[in-house]
């Protein structure tokens, strides 16, 4: 029996025993996306209860998503030295008990501390470790594995978002934060059961994609620098809407838990962009696709812009951001090991994860000060900012639109698939 520190075998690659442990981060990484994505439920309900205007409430979720994708830069290449097992019981009690804590807090500033580090840091200890383990277990079949543990993070979004709205509606949001407590406790033990460390690398063989060894290293890397502002664009816009979307459309005389039901769209519709848009991964080529789900997606905002209170309008804006994000998300970590391999994943996905941690801090806080004055503001941040990250990587990422792939002979771990 493997121990918690032992590489995989190598025969482990594509096989039976690698889908079983895709889908214990599937399930990990969905309660820990769902549960943070679940904010804009709780939003009015806090920001009533403590008397705090919106930029201050937004606060919470912006310092929540530095630390749930930034702490990855840690994370992950902690996880390359000793497996992202301990990460995960770690960020696990983090997260079970941070959001216990959060229930019972009494000042908004406690509440800083507690959503913060539990779903926050706690995430942060394992998303992007386990999702740089999921893809180093597989070759043949890496993206359809990605594509599982992406999906995990919508379904996470569809179903926990409706389960808070209801337990908020019917018993209060600090009930609802100790449902979400139960159930990442059952979830994050499924993972700790099934979830094993990635096979051991041998040395990189020359010819293979481009391999770094420092964080320093990624960042001399110009297509490295441009996948990472386009994604950190990407996510100003995606996560102002996150945390706006449900007051916008309360404001706009959107019932509670119809606003709630537009959230739960967006996970819907991320699924099938994680299922089928990834499809097209194969004729298009990774980068290709990328660049068209950040090229659509400004459409998405612009729906917005003129939905108002019209729930039907704000039904295919949901949609069309669902899709765009979800392809975009489940294409980005595959993009990243084709172009840098995977000798350093566990670092290569902290720092992909950091972009969209910092992404997250920059989007609500900015959308909720101009909230105060307009109403309007998150629409107008997101279309600005998604707009650039399409330019961006059309442009800057161009001439890698059918990079080099890695040596897969390399990558497969002595041949053995």
């Amino acid at each position: 029996m493997l121990r918690s520190n032992d590489h995989a075998p190598a025969s482990v690659v594509d096989s039976g025993r690698a889908w079983v442990a895709a889908l214990g981060v599937a399930v990990a990484n969905g309660i820990a996306f769902g549960t943070a994505y679940t904010f804009g439920t709780f939003f009015d309900a806090m920001a009533e209860e403590f008397d705090a205007d919106r930029s201050s409430t937004a606060l919470i979720f912006a310092l929540t998503l530095l630390l749930f994708f930034g702490f990855g830069i840690v994370s992950g290449p902690l996880s390359d030295r000793i497996g992202p097992i301990p990460l995960l019981f770690a960020g696990a009690v983090l997260f079970v008990v941070g959001l216990f804590l959060t229930s019972i807090v009494d000042r908004l500033w406690l509440g800083y501390l507690t959503y913060s580090i539990g779903v926050g840091l706690g995430g942060g200890c394992f998303v992007a470790p386990l999702t740089g383990t999921a893809g180093s277990l597989f070759v043949k079949w890496r993206g359809a594995a990605l594509g599982l543990v992406a999906t995990g993070n919508g379904l996470g979004t569809l179903f926990l978002i409706p389960f808070s709205e209801s337990l908020i509606s019917s018993q209060g949001w600090r009930t609802a934060y100790r449902g979400l407590a139960i159930v990442g406790l059952v979830g994050f033990t499924f993972a700790l059961l099934t979830v094993i460390r990635q096979p051991a690398r041998p040395s990189p063989a020359e010819g293979e994609a481009v391999s770094t060894s420092s964080t320093r290293g990624y960042f001399a890397e110009p297509v490295f620098r441009r996948l990472f502002a386009s994604a950190l664009l990407m996510s100003i816009g995606l996560f102002s809407a996150f945390a706006f979307i449900v007051p916008f459309a309360t404001d706009n005389g959107v019932e509670p838990s119809t606003a709630a039901l537009v959230m739960s769209v967006i996970g819907l519709a991320s699924i099938i962009g994680r299922l089928a848009l990834t499809s097209l991964a194969a004729p298009l080529g990774g980068v290709r696709l990328y660049q068209l789900m950040l090229v659509c997606q400004p459409v998405a905002y612009l729906v917005w812009l003129s939905a108002g209170g019209s729930v039907p309008t704000l039904i295919v804006f949901a949609v069309l951001l669902g899709t765009t994000y979800g392809g975009f998300v489940a294409i980005s970590p595959e993009v990243a090991i084709t172009l840098f391999g995977l000798a350093d994943v566990g670092r290569l996905m902290g720092l992909l994860f950091l972009s969209f941690g910092i992404g997250g801090l920059i989007g609500p806080p900015v959308a909720g000060l101009i909230a105060e004055s307009s109403g309007q503001s998150a629409v107008i941040v997101g279309i600005i900012v998604v707009v650039l990250a399409g330019l961006l990587a059309s442009v800057g990422l161009g001439a890698t639109s059918t990079p080099a792939q890695p040596n897969d002979a390399a990558l497969d771990i002595g041949g053995s698939a």
